[in-house]
């Protein structure tokens, strides 16, 4: 849903920046702008088998740490017996090869949330967004 590899990518010589929210001009892109290009250039491209092997990886990645997050948490948090004090972003990076089958690089526990551009701000407040929308938060919600 995301598509933020920006760190390592801005350092590039060949980087271009993208000087305004939208994605076309400059070098980084949103996960909709990448499955568009694919879908008109690779004709055995599937954006819906695409997106389910990202689930996918997501998904079992997640459950393949979840102990040692869980590990983590309760340790900080001892006294949340409900589990509902905090929560965790984290980011990864797929890379998608030649031949269209996604791979996980690597899982960012710490994701960086500055900005250097309106395209990235508006990836990255996209995400915090959908993150509050998941939690059910609302500025409409009372303090009892």
């Amino acid at each position: 849903m995301h598509l933020t590899n920006y760190a390592i990518n801005k350092t590039s010589g060949n980087f271009v920046k993208n000087h305004d929210v939208d994605d076309d001009g400059g070098s980084k892109r949103t996960l909709t702008t990448v499955l568009d290009y694919m879908e008109e250039n690779e004709p055995n491209f599937s954006r819906d088998s695409m997106m389910d092997q990202i689930e996918d990886i997501c998904v079992k990645t997640v459950i393949a740490v979840q102990p040692a997050l869980s590990h983590a948490y309760r340790t900080c948090q001892p006294d949340d017996l409900e589990n509902s004090m905090c929560f965790q972003i984290l980011g990864m990076d797929i890379m998608i090869d030649s031949k269209l089958k996604p791979w996980l690089i690597e899982v960012n526990h710490l994701s960086s949330f500055g900005t250097d551009s309106p395209l990235d701000k508006r990836v990255k407040f996209d995400l915090i967004w959908d993150t509050f929308n998941l939690l059910n938060l609302s500025i409409k919600r009372k303090k009892k």
